[in-house]
């Protein structure tokens, strides 16, 4: 599987919290959700999006416990998150459902909004195509990104499910 992911940035500051990513309150609707996603920091962010583009934040991306936030996320199509920090309940569901989350010192100040992006999903290599600058993220866990190569968590385990089955 190639892992190397190339999109459009999207700049975002700090303290970028996951209501605000999926503002539909408890009703989970990845459409419904979709019309709103972000529109507080870019009001162009959620009818402008590709599939691919990448998102490139400051500190603490994704902070307070809206879990289904990053479905929203998927079903825009964003390829990765590029931020300094992510919130924790975040940063491991998004990689369970096969978007990667990279946490880089300082990366926001690499990318201007529309800059092409380049990231290495395996070894956390990011490359701004628009300018030449490069960074390198703290190198993913193994796991993580065996689980984003199958699709995300619910994948993975499906994939690994007949091996169990025939412990008994």
């Amino acid at each position: 599987m190639d892992t190397v992911r190339k999109g459009k940035a999207w700049v975002f500051g700090d303290n970028v919290n996951s209501e605000s990513i999926m503002a539909t309150g408890t009703d989970f609707n990845p459409a419904l959700a979709a019309q709103s996603c972000l529109m507080f920091y870019d009001e162009t962010f959620h009818t402008d999006v590709k599939p691919g583009d990448i998102i490139v934040a400051g500190r603490n991306f994704g902070n307070s416990s809206s879990r289904p936030a990053a479905k929203v996320l998927k079903y825009l199509g964003v390829s990765a998150i590029l931020c300094e920090s992510a919130g924790r309940i975040f940063y491991r569901n998004t990689w369970n459902i096969g978007v990667p989350v990279f946490e880089c010192p300082k990366i926001n100040t690499l990318f201007k909004k529309g800059d092409q992006v380049e990231v290495d999903v395996a070894t956390g290599k990011i490359r701004n195509l628009t300018t030449g600058a490069e960074a390198q993220a703290a190198p993913p866990i193994p796991l993580l990104v065996e689980r984003w190569s199958k699709g995300g968590m619910i994948d993975w385990i499906n994939t690994r499910r007949d091996q169990y089955d025939t412990l008994e």
